[in-house]
């Protein structure tokens, strides 16, 4: 530092009463001197320092470019992927409440179908019930009739009747009966 300062107080000194056209060639010698000097250390020392960690933060931002553009490929992929998987999903789960609604519907006609079948059955069985009932009625009305028709009858003739006699009078009798209702 103490060279330049010295240099800088002669170039002053010489410009008070100097040529401007004159020039120092010991001070150029010397400048043109340290300046290769400071450019080779720097050359040898320093450029290749700064070249090579300007290569290697090269390298970097290029890897790194490298790997977020692989990792966006992939994240276009894996989005890709779900999107379908969501696309399938949906479709199978309107699959499936198309299947489920089609079953509960098959479902409620066979129990429709189950009912109507078990009340007409239930109407057959009731009309068959009735008809029995209705048949044990008369049965039991022409029984009666004959109990009653056979005491007045026997108390008319003043003689009693026997029970085979009054089996025989009351068959007779229904089969007359039957045959004037078919006829």
């Amino acid at each position: 530092m103490h060279f330049w300062s010295d240099a800088m107080l002669h170039i002053l000194a010489s410009e008070a009463g100097a040529n401007p056209v004159q020039v120092e060639w010991l001070t150029l010698v010397t400048t043109v001197v340290v300046f290769l000097i400071f450019f080779g250390v720097a050359a040898v020392l320093v450029w290749p320092k700064i070249l090579t960690g300007l290569d290697e933060r090269d390298q970097k931002i290029r890897g790194e470019i490298e790997r977020a553009e692989a990792a966006r490929a992939e994240a276009a992929d894996a989005l890709r992927q779900q999107e379908d998987a969501l696309r399938a999903a949906r479709v199978e789960s309107n699959e499936l409440i198309a299947k489920a609604r089609a079953g509960a519907e098959q479902a409620a006609a066979d129990l429709r179908a189950k009912a109507e079948a078990e009340l007409s059955s239930l109407r057959v069985q009731a009309h068959r019930e009735i008809d029995t009932a209705r048949e044990a009625a008369i049965k039991d009305i022409n029984a009666h009739a004959a109990d009653i028709s056979s005491a007045i009858a026997g108390r008319i003739l003043e003689r009693e009747i026997s029970a085979d006699d009054q089996r025989d009078l009351v068959d007779r009798t229904l089969q007359e009966f039957a045959q004037a209702n078919a006829g």
